[in-house]
């Protein structure tokens, strides 16, 4: 008994309680059931659907929520939401009121009601004429601030629905119905409140119920709203295509401009002058409207007529503050030719435009050193334009007054003052704009360098109720957060901003030629494509063409080496050009691509696509003959001689047809179509850099049309014509001997010609002129001796530097030395200057090829280049000792060659028969048994063969 109630004591705490379960997990005790429900169901996930489509056409998803939190996503028919269905039975409770404000057939047919039709329809006197202004300009003043946020630019079946995209389609048609009604009441208005000029008589009161100020006023709020129009034509929309398009102000523009002009001090300080003269300028670049209309009659006398240009120059205003003279900056930069105001000779010509450039960049606006310090992207690039257009229209007077600098010569008159103020303010801006350039290149105040807005002003709309908002009374609009409405924005340079700085500070550098030297330039330009690389921006054409002159000047400062560190600009070029192309393009932007590409020499991986492009512009006739000339130049440059044979066909049979269609009326010919002449000229040059073979015949039609004959054609294309004519003479000698000289006769004509009346000539210039004169074997004629003095004169003024002989090639410095002693020995001319320095450039190359190491091709254009000195008998003799040390070296390496080609064949390959060994061995025998003997006949024809014996064979 004892042991069955220890027993019972020891299962006591084992012993479940009725109605509570315990379970062991783990070994712990866990209360088991469930002391209260959860008060839900247990979800369970819906498996994937699989077959089910994601769009099904003619559908829009319709989403539904029901009691419990969940979420079911419906694909309706779109009819069923336009045209619900009625059911015939209980037909009174199932009508349902539908919302029809987004049918476009009611909204579209009549136009927007405002307060403008009230003043219409009422009777015209002089007091409803400003009110009916105020109307006017309130609506254009709803359409500009309307918020447009969240509209999408495509309208889709998708959007009918009950969700945002209904919001949105019903408020883009609001905004079409806006701008219609702007449009239609503004040609309803446009006589009242813009007079006509000279029909004042008609209705008299109405020329002075408005002041040039609210005309202006109202016309700066439609154009704003022009801007902004719709532009967006849909298929749905009944209006015309037209009336979405922007407006034609010309003749508004021209009003108010005559009314300003009549109402003296509108631009005075005390009015703000700074903001209407930057409005009035903006209204007549975008309109086409001279600027120079708001001035005139002001501030001008019988004795000192300005003209347009001085006249708003000297009605210009001085800005007090930055930002208002970058306005003024970005409002006169369209001309760059009106900020010219000195000479050829660097004397100031123009007083006005100096004064007036001096007060834009005076102390008020630029005074401070930091006064750039709040300045963007946009802002800087704007400063350092101007910068740019003043220093190159005035390039002789920022010279002149250097030298005067260094000399340190005193001042004395009032005008050198200004002139000496005003190099030094330009100067100091030009200094804080590549300072601020610096600072935001390599973030000097932090990874997020930030700028406030023009005056750290909170930037808030004037009148802003007539912004779109849910709540009218607001004064800052909704979607302007706290940052926004500081003025607080991020400033970084973007891939085209870096662009257009390259291109800015290699304009004002390009005096000095120390591009590769500029650190500045080189980080922009690395700038720029770590921007690309990392896909933040696109980079256009634009930026490309920008780009690519850059790395030409570097790659020949760097002897023909770009080097690694542009490996990745590269890259990213070739990507950005295989964009560009496949989108729209300029003719002008292509073909200055395929100039960049061919003066830096790289071809990218999308070169095929550029060339496609090209190929379809040339034969598709889709480009003018001068944009030919430079895409096959660019070609040539590329791919040398292997230009595509159909592409030259084709610009061949151009050139051909242009030709046949003059030739019909040559009698008829203009003055105007002289420069086409020398388009034609250029083509054909251009064909026979490319070594068309069929130029010749083309020539041949030239010459026969006498197209060139009864035009004036600049010295230039007389040389390139003279040069066409000897080339298409040669080839025709061997089959008629008369039209050969007739044609010689004439290029030896246009040479003399030049000869005549042209001055000193570079080194390319006058390689082409002997050659040419060469080409057609110019005799001495006893009859006429001014030709000879005339070619006596030129050849003596010829004058060449080492340093440029050294860019040239062996074979043209050969070819240039042959034809010049030639034509020296005809017109007894001693060794001029230029055979001299010739004779002394060659030598260097001979000396140079003995000392290094050149390549098969090298060796063998100096060999052939030595064949030509070696029997000029009226050069150096040093040279000609050179030149044959030279051949003997070339025939020792031949000998060696043969030696090699000898031990090859006894050592054949088992992999290759012996007929292939034998084929192989005797073409080497041939190739440079045949080069031993030409080296070995130079020799002795030009008498240096015992020498060559002598020095030890």
């Amino acid at each position: 008994m004892a042991a069955t109630m220890r027993l019972i004591r020891g299962l006591r705490g084992i012993i479940v309680p009725c109605g509570l379960r315990f379970v062991s997990v783990g070994g712990r005790r866990t209360r088991g059931g469930f002391s209260k429900p959860l008060g839900k169901h247990p979800q369970v996930k819906q498996g994937i659907l699989e077959g089910v489509p994601r769009r099904i056409p003619g559908t829009t998803k319709v989403s539904y929520t029901n009691s419990k939190g969940r979420t079911f996503n419906f694909s309706v028919p779109v009819a069923e939401i336009t045209h619900p269905q009625v059911r015939l039975t209980n037909a009174t409770g199932s009508w349902r009121e539908i919302d029809t404000s987004f049918c476009e057939l009611g909204d579209m047919e009549d136009d927007m009601p405002s307060e403008v039709d009230a003043y219409l329809r009422a009777e015209s006197d002089v007091c409803s004429v400003p009110d009916l202004r105020e109307a006017f300009t309130s609506l254009c003043k709803e359409y500009v601030l309307m918020d447009t946020s969240g509209m999408k630019s495509t309208l889709s079946l998708t959007e009918l629905n009950v969700g945002p995209d209904y919001e949105h389609y019903d408020r883009r048609l609001r905004r079409k119905r806006h701008w219609l009604a702007v449009r239609h009441r503004f040609e309803d208005v446009r006589h009242i409140i813009w007079p006509e000029l000279g029909k004042g008589a008609s209705s008299p009161c109405l020329n002075h119920a408005l002041t040039a100020r609210q005309m202006l006023d109202t016309l700066l709020w439609l154009d704003a709203a022009s801007t902004f129009c719709v532009r967006k034509v849909h298929a749905s929309d009944l209006a015309p295509e037209e009336e979405f398009m922007p407006l034609d102000l010309r003749r508004e523009v021209e009003i108010v401009a005559h009314y300003v002009s009549r109402e003296p001090g509108f631009f005075a300080p005390e009015n703000n002058a700074v903001e209407l003269f930057v409005s009035c300028a903006a209204l007549c670049s975008n309109h086409g409207v001279a600027f120079s209309l708001f001035f005139r009659g002001q501030h001008v006398t019988e004795s000192d007529a300005l003209s347009h240009t001085n006249s708003i120059f000297l009605n210009m205003p001085t800005p007090c503050t930055t930002f208002g003279a970058i306005r003024v900056m970005a409002v006169l930069g369209s001309d760059p030719s009106q900020f010219r105001f000195s000479r050829s000779d660097g004397t100031v010509e123009r007083g006005v435009v100096l004064l007036a450039l001096s007060r834009l960049v005076g102390v008020e606006a630029f005074g401070n050193s930091d006064a750039l310090e709040n300045v963007g992207e946009a802002e800087l690039c704007t400063i350092l334009r101007f910068c740019v257009n003043v220093k190159e229209q005035n390039a002789a007077f920022f010279v002149r007054m250097k030298k005067a600098n260094k000399t340190g010569s005193r001042v004395d008159h009032e005008g050198e003052e200004e002139e000496v103020s005003f190099v030094l303010k330009y100067e100091q801006l030009l200094h804080m704009a590549v300072s601020r350039c610096k600072h935001l290149l390599y973030q000097l105040d932090g990874p997020r360098t930030q700028v406030m807005s023009e005056n750290g002003d909170i930037p808030l709309i004037d009148l802003q109720k007539h912004a779109e908002c849910s709540n009218k009374d607001a004064l800052i609009h909704y979607h302007l957060s706290m940052r926004s409405a500081q003025g607080l924005r991020r400033v970084a340079l973007g891939a085209q901003t870096s662009a257009e700085l390259v291109e800015l500070i290699q304009r004002l550098e390009v005096g000095d030629a120390r591009v590769s030297g500029n650190t500045l330039l080189m980080d922009l330009v690395n700038h720029l494509s770590h921007k690309a690389a990392a896909g933040k921006v696109s980079i256009s054409l634009r930026e490309v063409n920008t780009v690519l002159p850059l790395l030409a000047r570097i790659q020949s400062e760097a002897k023909g080496e770009l080097g690694p560190r542009y490996d990745r600009l590269i890259s990213i070029l070739g990507t950005s050009i295989g964009a560009a192309v496949q989108g729209r393009y300029n003719n002008e932007d292509i073909v200055e691509l395929i100039e960049g590409l061919a003066a830096c020499q790289i071809v990218p991986s999308t070169f095929r696509q550029v060339e496609m492009t090209l190929y379809r512009l040339v034969m598709g006739h889709e480009c003018s003959l001068s944009h030919v000339t430079r895409i096959l130049r660019a070609f040539c440059a590329l791919h040398g001689v292997e230009v595509s044979p159909v592409l030259l066909t084709s610009v061949a049979s151009r050139v051909a047809d242009s030709f046949g269609d003059r030739l019909g009326c040559h009698k008829h010919v203009k003055e105007e179509e002289d420069g086409e002449c020398e388009v034609l000229v250029g083509l054909m040059q251009a064909l026979s850099m490319c070594k068309y073979a069929a130029l010749p015949s083309l020539v041949l039609l030239s010459w026969q049309s006498s197209l060139f004959n009864g035009n004036k054609m600049s010295l230039d294309s007389c040389r390139n014509y003279a040069a066409l004519l000897a080339c298409a003479a040669d080839s025709t000698r061997a089959h008629n001997t008369l039209l050969s000289q007739q044609m010689g006769r004439e290029s030896q004509r246009l040479c003399l010609y030049y000869v005549q009346n042209r001055g000193h000539d570079d080194i390319s210039e006058f390689s082409q002129l002997v050659t040419t004169l060469g080409m057609v074997g110019c005799q001495r004629n006893e009859k006429d001796e001014v030709w000879a003095a005339a070619l006596s004169d030129y050849i003596r003024r010829q004058s060449l530097t080492e340093a440029r002989g050294s860019t040239m090639s062996v074979s043209e410095l050969a070819c240039t030395l042959k034809e010049t002693l030639e034509l020296c020995a005809v017109v007894n001319v001693q060794k001029p200057d230029v055979v001299t320095v010739i004779e002394r450039v060659l030598l260097n190359r001979f000396k140079q090829a003995e000392a290094a190491t050149s390549s098969n091709e090298a060796c063998e254009e100096l060999a052939t280049s030595a064949c030509c000195v070696v029997g000029l008998h009226h050069a150096c003799e040093e040279l000609r000792r050179a030149a044959a040390d030279t051949l003997r070296r070339a025939i020792l390496r031949a000998e060696e060659a043969l030696e090699v080609s000898l031990e090859e064949r006894r050592q054949r390959p088992q992999d290759r028969s012996f007929e292939v060994a034998a084929l192989r061995a005797t073409e080497v025998k041939n190739v440079h048994g045949n080069l031993i003997l030409r080296y070995s006949a130079a020799l002795q024809q030009g008498g240096m063969a015992s020498y060559v014996e002598e020095a030890g064979f």
